[in-house]
């Protein structure tokens, strides 16, 4: 027993010393293209994305020809190591392509986030760095790639969202400014020029070098007083940091004239009160 596994041993080890000094030097060639191939991949890969942030191209677009143009470069070189080996490229190409067709029938939910990743980037309805509303969800855009779009809240969280749910559906991009739209019920007593005149000059430091102008005025005359809206942008990236800070400077401008707004449930309620103390 122990003679028939020391002949075996022996015999394998003779197939692969004939193999290897037959085919020694194809094996060499062929490891020494795929390792060419690779440092290739990744030098075309690097270049295009040095030229693409040289030239400001958009970075979605960057990103995905770069990584095609990766996977491209190395599949050329593989397939020169395969023929180094004496392999027939025709009947694996066949075997890939009834794999694919078959994985693709498996795997419809990733195929389809496949082919909206596609039409997104090349498409492009945003870009890395907008801000999106999308599907209840808020968010600065950090990746998108082919299978999903990766959104990172101003808290710090990461949303990933399939790219066949974001195709077709209908979503708001605030770009690099949101706005944020207040309303303030000034008292009846309150003179609106004043109000308005106080709050401009308390809000020339929410007016950033980019974004639109600060808009306030009147917005209706109603029984309980005069409402006023304001109408300003701010970062998309410290949006609710922003709008906080925007309305605790609106009371703090109106409250120390004398003038702090009041709620129209306040208002009623106050009403209400005085109208039964009298009764």
């Amino acid at each position: 027993m122990l003679n028939e596994e020391f002949d075996y041993l022996t015999s394998l080890t003779q197939q692969v010393t004939d193999y290897l000094v037959q085919y020694g030097f194809q094996l060499l060639g062929a490891m020494l293209i795929v390792l060419l191939g690779w440092l290739a991949s990744n030098w075309a890969g690097r270049s295009l994305r040095r030229l693409g942030d040289n030239r400001q191209w958009d970075q979605t677009l960057v990103r995905f020809f770069s990584n095609l143009v990766r996977l491209a470069v190395l599949a050329i070189f593989l397939v020169i190591a395969a023929g180094k080996l004496g392999i027939t490229i025709s009947p694996l190409i066949a075997a890939i392509g009834a794999a694919t067709f078959g994985l693709s029938l498996a795997l419809q939910g990733p195929v389809a986030n496949y082919g909206a990743g596609v039409a997104l980037i090349l498409t492009r309805p945003f870009s890395v760095g907008d801000t999106l509303e999308l599907l209840g969800r808020a968010g600065l855009v950090d990746d998108i790639t082919l299978a999903q779009t990766v959104l990172i809240t101003e808290d710090g969280e990461r949303i990933h969202i399939p790219n066949r749910k974001v195709l077709g559906e209908i979503y708001q991009n605030s770009n690099q400014f949101k706005l944020v739209e207040t309303t303030l019920l000034l008292p009846k007593e309150a003179n609106p020029e004043q109000a308005l005149a106080l709050l401009e000059a308390a809000l020339t430091s929410f007016d950033a070098k980019e974004a639109p102008k600060v808009q306030l005025g009147i917005d209706a005359f109603t029984a309980l007083g005069i409402r006023l809206v304001i109408r300003a942008w701010v970062p998309t990236a410290h949006y609710h940091q922003q709008r906080l800070a925007l309305n605790l400077k609106l009371y703090q401008v109106l409250d120390g004239a004398g003038m702090a707004p009041a709620s129209p449930a306040t208002v009623v309620a106050l009403n209400e009160l005085t109208e039964k103390g009298a009764q």
